[in-house]
């Protein structure tokens, strides 16, 4: 690899496509379906606030029948997913003893595409971040295999950023020669665009296409966007699998894909308060529950890859959202008429947790953080939109999919948590012995996957971060601290969606604003997260 020049390594010229404006019809559509999400919370809020306050037997039929329902599939959910989750864990474990080379040399080639060809782009916004971050995630890239032939960095910053173009030279120097490529986009908002990650890979990778595929003819169905955080850690042989996957898949399978490796907080995990903590390993555990369900309907969470072919027949990331994840998804989705799907890659793909100046202002910035995600719930009203762009049974699994992650999840925690006091049955006998016996079951299996998740990473494979080997040290408080996996649940998952459903009523815009991240080994700004 050589050193870019600095004309090559600033991208400023971009490919022409751009996303169109919804309609008027799709915008009055997403504009009323944005209270959706309150109403539902409310009735189902008051549902159980009927059924706590009624003398139990004097309750309807009807309200029982409901309130059991909920129950039912409360349980249900969470049991699955945690069973789904130690035959994730199985799946990390035989694939972090694989080497690259084990990857590369159990690739097959389809359409004359081979395992070498394969060009992975690695978005990576960022704004006013700091060296540090963005130096050790730049190193777990540099620490893959094929890094010098087949992966091109692109630091997908802001120009309203003071610092960005020093940021960029400084990291150009230190590790520009290790990569097929290394560039820097300066993102300047436009009319209708909002700041945030969306807009920034919808530029980086549109210069990106421009640069590869336009001036040095590069093949477009070679080439593989990724798109991660700034603070993200990737595993050893994170390319290599990807790479593998790509190549084995059919020309067509290709452009309908997106790949997905297991997302986990724990580089920093241990270093923020303990219900942050809790609260990050519940999502890091429940996040390989679902990828390891067949029966789950997958969606992308932060870390992501997809074929270039892919994001230009949906015309790229939508500078106008926040929630770009799921939106990304979506948009891919109704450009093919419902034809894509999410592929696990059962490697561990490391991410910082949220980490303040103090402990109050680092749960705070963690509320705040789940507040955002769950804004996406506004893509409720996007899917209703699009309803005529996809057959109907693939349009209801996606809708009722969005449902289930922004609309039910909030609540079965409320039902699963005031059971005994609702429904007529549920304080005595064998279901109280039922109810109590699940959190008891719940707490034992949580320090199970902890632990056996951690060991995993403390291999020091890349993505466990900075304290890897430190990971698996058995601490009696840290066992003790998932008792608190109820209080966790309630203060930093079903308030800030309860919070973001309001809001969402109240106005349908909303302001990024980056999340904190301080205190992970060195002192630096905020994250881009």
């Amino acid at each position: 690899a050589v050193a870019p020049s600095e004309a090559d390594f600033v991208l400023t010229r971009a490919d022409d496509i751009q996303p169109a404006p919804p309609g008027r019809w799709a915008r009055l559509t997403m504009t009323v379906l944005a209270r959706y999400p309150l109403l539902h919370s409310v009735f189902w809020l008051s549902v159980v606030g009927v059924a706590a306050s009624s003398s139990k037997a004097d309750a309807s039929e009807a309200l029982k029948i409901a309130i059991e329902c909920w129950l039912v599939y409360s349980f249900g959910k969470y049991i699955l997913t945690g069973s789904c989750a130690l035959r994730g864990l199985a799946k990390l474990r035989k694939n972090d003893a694989k080497s690259p080379d084990d990857f590369s040399a159990a690739s097959s080639s389809n359409d004359l595409l081979r395992y070498e060809d394969v060009l992975h782009v690695i978005a990576i916004p960022n704004y006013k971040e700091d060296v540090q971050t963005l130096r050790r995630t730049i190193t777990t890239l540099a620490q893959q295999r094929d890094a010098a032939t087949q992966l091109v960095v692109v630091l997908a910053m802001e120009a309203r950023d003071p610092l960005a173009r020093a940021t960029a030279q400084t990291l150009r120097k230190e590790f520009s020669h290790q990569f097929r490529g290394m560039h820097c986009t300066l993102h300047s908002l436009k009319s209708g665009e909002v700041a945030g990650k969306s807009s920034n890979e919808n530029w980086a990778v549109r210069c990106a296409k421009r640069r590869y595929c336009d001036e040095l003819g590069v093949r477009s169905d070679r080439i593989v966007v990724t798109t991660c955080d700034a603070d993200t850690y990737f595993h050893q042989s994170h390319f290599a699998a990807l790479s593998a996957a790509y190549c084995s898949s059919s020309s067509k399978q290709r452009r309908r894909t997106f790949w997905q490796a297991c997302t986990q907080f724990y580089p920093n995990c241990d270093r923020v308060p303990t219900l942050c903590s809790v609260r990050y390993a519940l999502l890091s555990v429940g996040f390989l529950g679902q990828m390891s369900n067949p029966l789950h309907y997958r969606l992308p969470f932060a870390v992501y890859s997809l074929a270039l072919d892919l994001a230009v027949e949906a015309h790229y990331w939508d500078p106008s959202v926040i929630p770009e994840d799921w939106h990304m998804f979506l948009r891919c989705f109704y450009a093919t008429r419902g034809g894509v799907k999410v592929d696990p890659i059962f490697l561990p793909v490391g991410c910082e947790c949220v980490v303040d100046t103090s402990a109050t202002k680092t749960i705070g910035a963690c509320y705040s953080q789940a507040k955002r995600w769950q804004w996406g719930a506004i893509d409720v009203g996007y899917i209703a939109a699009r309803t005529r762009d996809a057959p109907v049974q693939r349009q209801l699994a996606v809708a009722l999919a969005a449902q289930e992650h922004h609309l039910l999840y909030p609540l079965m925690w409320i039902v699963l948590a005031a059971a005994p006091w609702l429904v007529e049955g549920w304080a005595t006998g064998w279901r109280f012995r039922l109810w109590v016996g699940f959190f008891v079951a719940n707490f034992i299996l949580l320090n199970v996957l902890d632990h056996c998740y951690r060991e995993i990473l403390a291999r020091d494979r890349g993505c466990g971060g900075p304290d890897a080997a430190s990971l698996k040290e058995i601490r009696v408080s840290r066992i003790l601290s998932f008792a608190a996996f109820p209080v966790a649940d309630l203060l930093l998952f079903v308030l800030p969606s309860l919070h973001a459903h309001a809001r969402m009523a109240l106005s349908t815009r909303f302001d990024y604003v980056v999340a904190p991240k301080v205190a992970c080994c060195l002192q630096r700004g905020p994250s881009s997260q």
